[in-house]
């Protein structure tokens, strides 16, 4: 049976079992002349393999385009619990939201983590027209053992509000793969300590190595009228670099989105 998609209105083939028992309960209601109507499905998926959890709500990236939203993505790697908590196991998530209405799209994560729990949350969320404003401000349920005192939800969804509000200027690595593969001029500035990089790292001769507390008092060697593109391992130290630079007097400095952690590609290790 085909349902219709509660983000594009339009009809989609996705069959799950928990459809099909909502459908039943709609049916037999129906039947007893109670006059319900079912609103439709976001295509909510969510699997084990083998020891990592994977899981899907509302549209991907390339469906949002193709259904003409303006589109806006965030990669945020993270851990489930607080980085100290003993059970802790790492995600991965990527969120889809629209520029203009800032409403949002769809979730994908993966990982040993949680990751059932955020797709929950923010299906949920979908379903009752959230906002990228809205999600920070759910009050969801919070302790060490459970969570981050930011949900690693959460904190992608301010992630996506820097973007489209500018407060950040982040770029994927998609992008950032698209100008190395062109053969454009630019600089891969890595902020990560040195046994960081030597653990795994992006090879490639526009990198360059420079820990972020070195930073101000290496400053110099980096060019000015070149663009750079900053990494570190998730983001936070990507993003710190950025603002130093930028109130240094650079121009054109972006923050690769997810750093090492959210890069889909060959990385190169010294193990």
């Amino acid at each position: 049976m085909r349902n219709i998609h509660l983000l594009t209105g339009k009809p989609v083939f996705a069959p799950m079992g928990s459809t099909a028992n909502k459908h039943g309960r709609l049916i037999a209601n129906n039947i007893m002349g109670l006059g319900e109507k079912f609103k439709g499905i976001l295509g909510t998926a969510v699997v084990k393999v083998f020891d990592c959890n994977v899981g899907k709500s509302g549209l991907t990236e390339s469906q949002a385009r193709e259904a003409k939203f303006d589109v806006v993505t965030t990669l945020v790697p993270s851990s489930d619990v607080p980085h100290y908590y003993p059970t802790k196991k790492p995600l991965l998530l990527k969120l889809i939201a629209d520029r203009k209405t800032r409403k949002l799209l769809g979730i994908q994560g993966v990982g040993p983590g949680e990751v059932v729990k955020r797709i929950d949350v923010l299906a949920t969320g979908m379903s009752l027209g959230a906002t990228i404003d809205d999600l920070p401000s759910f009050d969801l349920g919070y302790a060490p053992p459970y969570s981050t005192a930011i949900d690693i939800a959460a904190h992608a969804a301010n992630v996506l509000r820097n973007k489209i509000d500018g407060i950040a200027p982040f770029i994927t690595p998609m992008e950032v793969k698209d100008m190395a593969d062109r053969g454009e001029d630019f600089l891969w500035l890595d902020v990560r300590s040195p046994e960081e990089y030597k653990e795994k790292r992006i090879e490639d001769p526009r990198v360059k190595l420079v820990p972020l507390g070195m930073l101000r008092r290496r400053i110099q060697e980096l060019p000015r009228g070149k663009k750079i593109v900053t990494l570190c391992k998730a983001g936070l130290r990507a993003y710190e670099a950025q603002t130093i630079l930028e109130g240094s007097g650079f121009k054109d400095v972006r923050i690769m989105d997810g750093g090492v952690e959210a890069w889909p590609y060959e990385l190169k290790s010294e193990k």
